[in-house]
C-alpha cells in the first residue's frame, strides 16, 4: 500500500502511536527493582524527539531504571507538543490516559514535561490537578530532581524564566527512541523569523545555537556508541544556525564537520527557512558525497500577499529563484517542502497562485496543513477568517495535484537501481523489507519495498534495482548479495 500524505518531518506522528513501546498500554508490573522505574511518551517533532532521549538518558545516569510501558512503571514523564491544536489535544488526551492508570493503581506519579508546559504554564497546572509534577522546557536540567520529588509525594514545577539549552556545552548520554542506524542531531533552540501563524519563539525563546564543537562530539558519540549511520540535523529554524554564537550564519560549516566524521553515511538537513539557503550551503550540500542531496525548506505559501500576511519575508519571485539556484546547483536534489492552506486572508486567487506554483515547480516532496488558529500568534487577530469547510476543500485539491506529482516523479526511477538503507522487516512478507533511499526522510516520506532471499538486517546499506512505484512508494529488488556490502561507500 502507499505511504499516506506525509506532514512536517516527524510531525504529527509520535512514539506514542508506535506502541506500548513508547506509552500507555497493558504492560506487566516491573517494581521488583529496588530501582525506582520511569516510562516516557514523546509525543511530536524529532525535535522533542531529541529531548525525550535526553530526559531517558539523564535519568539513567542518575539511577533511574528506564521500562517501556506506562503501566507498572513507578513514574509516567510526557513530553508533549503544543504547536497546534490537534497536537495539544492528542496532548491531553495521552495525559488523562496516563493518569487514569495512575487512578487504577498502575502507575505511582505522572510528570508532565515540554512545550504544553510552557506554553501554558499556571493555566495547564490548575487544569490538570491529578498531574504530580510539571517541567517546562527551561527546566530541562530539571528532570532528575523532579522525578525524585514526586516519589516523595511532592507536587513540584520546573518553569524557569531564562531559557536553558539542553547540553550547550557538556556531552549528555541519549537513550535511544530511533532504530539505532539513524538519529537525530538538534543544534538549535528557539527562532528568530517572528512568522505570524507561529507561536514556537513564544514557547522556545529565541534562537540559541549550540557551538561547532559542542555538535561535532554529540555526532561522533551517537556514531561510535549508538552506531548510527545517518545523522538527521534539526532546529527551529537550522538555516539561522549560529548567527547568535558568532554573527553569522555558520550551517555550511557545521555540515562540513559533519561529514568528515568517520562511519558515517548520509547527513541529512531539515528545517530550513527559503531566505537562509546561502551559496555556501549549496556548495557543501553539492560537494559533500555524505551530505544526502535533500533539503528540507518551508515556504508555507507562494502568494506574495498572503507570504506578507504570514511574515515570512520573501516573495514567490524570490522562491521561484531560491528553487532554481538549487536545481542548477544540485542537479539530482530532492526538496521537500510544507505549505499551509486556508490562511486568514486567502482568497480564491491566492490559492489557486498557491497551487500553479506547486505545479510549475514539482516539489519531490511536500507536507500541507490546514491552517490553525492559534491563541498567542499575531494571526490569531487576523480578519477575513477562512471558514473550515473551505480550508478542507483546498486542502484535498492541493494533496491530489501533489499526489499526481509524486507518482510522476516515482515513475522516473523505474529501471535504476538506488542506494538504500533498510528500516525495517516487512511484517507481511518474510522475504521483503521496507527500506528508504537517501531522498526520503524517516517517518515523514516514502519508502522503499526491497525483496531478498536473503533477511536483511536493520541499518544495511545495499542497491536496489526499482521494478515498480507507487504514490509515494517504490518497489525494488536487492542486486547483491548483502555479505559484500559492508564496507561499500553510499
Amino acid at each position: 500500500m502507499p505511504s499516506p500524505p506525509a506532514t512536517e518531518p516527524g510531525y504529527p506522528r509520535s512514539f506514542a502511536s508506535q506502541s506500548e513501546a513508547a506509552g500507555v498500554g497493558d504492560g506487566s508490573a516491573e517494581r521488583h527493582s529496588r530501582r525506582p522505574t520511569v516510562s516516557l511518551i514523546s509525543l511530536g517533532c524529532p525535535r522533542t524527539l531529541v529531548d525525550s532521549e535526553l530526559y531517558l538518558g539523564r535519568l539513567q545516569g542518575v539511577g533511574f531504571r528506564v521500562v517501556e510501558s506506562v503501566a507498572g512503571s513507578d513514574v509516567a514523564v510526557i513530553n508533549t507538543c503544543s504547536f497546534i491544536q490537534d497536537a495539544i489535544k492528542e496532548s491531553i488526551d495521552t495525559v488523562l490516559q496516563a493518569v487514569e492508570l495512575k487512578k487504577l493503581g498502575k502507575l505511582k506519579a505522572v510528570i508532565v514535561a515540554g512545550c504544553l508546559v510552557q506554553r501554558f504554564k499556571q493555566g495547564l497546572i490548575h487544569e490538570l490537578p491529578d498531574v504530580d509534577g510539571f517541567v517546562g522546557v527551561e527546566g530541562f536540567g530539571d528532570i532528575e530532581t523532579v522525578v525524585r520529588r514526586v516519589l516523595h509525594g511532592e507536587r513540584p514545577r520546573s518553569l524557569r524564566r531564562h531559557p536553558q539549552l539542553p547540553h550547550q556545552e557538556s556531552l549528555v548520554a541519549r537513550a535511544a527512541l530511533t532504530p539505532s542506524h539513524y538519529a537525530y542531531l538538534k543544534i538549535s533552540e528557539g527562532c528568530l523569523k517572528g512568522c505570524s501563524f507561529c507561536v514556537i519563539p513564544k514557547i522556545k525563546g529565541p534562537l540559541r545555537s549550540r557551538p561547532i564543537d559542542a555538535v561535532v562530539e554529540e555526532a561522533k558519540q551517537l556514531v561510535e556508541e549508538r552506531g548510527a549511520r545517518e545523522l538527521i540535523v534539526v532546529g527551529q529554524d537550522t538555516s539561522d544556525y549560529g548567527v547568535d554564537l558568532y554573527k553569522r550564519p555558520r550551517i555550511a560549516e557545521l555540515m562540513g564537520a559533519l561529514a568528515r566524521i568517520g562511519g558515517v553515511r548520509w547527513i541529512r538537513l531539515l528545517y530550513c527557512h527559503p531566505r537562509g539557503v546561502s551559496t555556501d550551503l549549496m556548495d557543501a550540500i553539492r560537494d559533500e558525497p555524505r551530505i544526502c542531496k535533500y533539503l528540507d525548506m518551508a515556504i508555507e505559501h507562494a502568494d506574495d500577499l498572503i507570504l506578507q500576511r504570514m511574515n515570512r519575508g520573501i516573495t514567490q519571485a524570490q522562491l521561484r529563484e531560491t528553487i532554481e539556484r538549487l536545481r542548477s546547483h544540485i542537479p539530482a536534489i530532492t526538496l521537500r517542502t510544507s505549505v499551509i492552506v486556508g490562511f486568514p486572508g486567502e482568497s480564491d486567487a491566492a490559492f489557486e497562485r498557491l497551487l500553479r506554483f506547486l505545479e510549475e515547480v514539482q516539489f519531490e516532496r511536500l507536507g500541507a496543513f490546514t491552517y490553525a488558529r492559534e491563541e498567542g500568534s499575531a494571526s490569531f487577530r487576523f480578519p477575513d477568517q477562512v471558514p473550515e469547510g473551505l480550508k478542507a476543500e483546498r486542502f484535498d485539491r492541493l494533496m491530489q495535484a501533489q499526489r499526481d506529482i509524486a507518482a510522476a516523479v516515482n515513475a522516473r526511477f523505474i529501471g535504476q537501481t538506488r542506494q538504500v538503507v533498510i528500516d525495517e522487516p516487512d511484517a507481511n512478507d518474510p522475504h521483503q523489507s521496507v527500506g528508504r533511499t537517501s531522498a526520503d526522510c524517516p517517518e515523514v516520506d516514502g519508502v522503499v519495498f526491497v525483496r531478498s532471499q536473503r533477511p536483511l538486517s536493520p541499518g544495511t546499506f545495499l542497491p536496489v534495482q526499482v521494478t515498480d512505484s507507487l504514490e509515494y512508494d517504490l518497489v525494488g529488488v536487492a542486486v547483491e548479495p548483502v555479505s559484500r556490502l559492508a564496507g561499500q561507500p553510499a
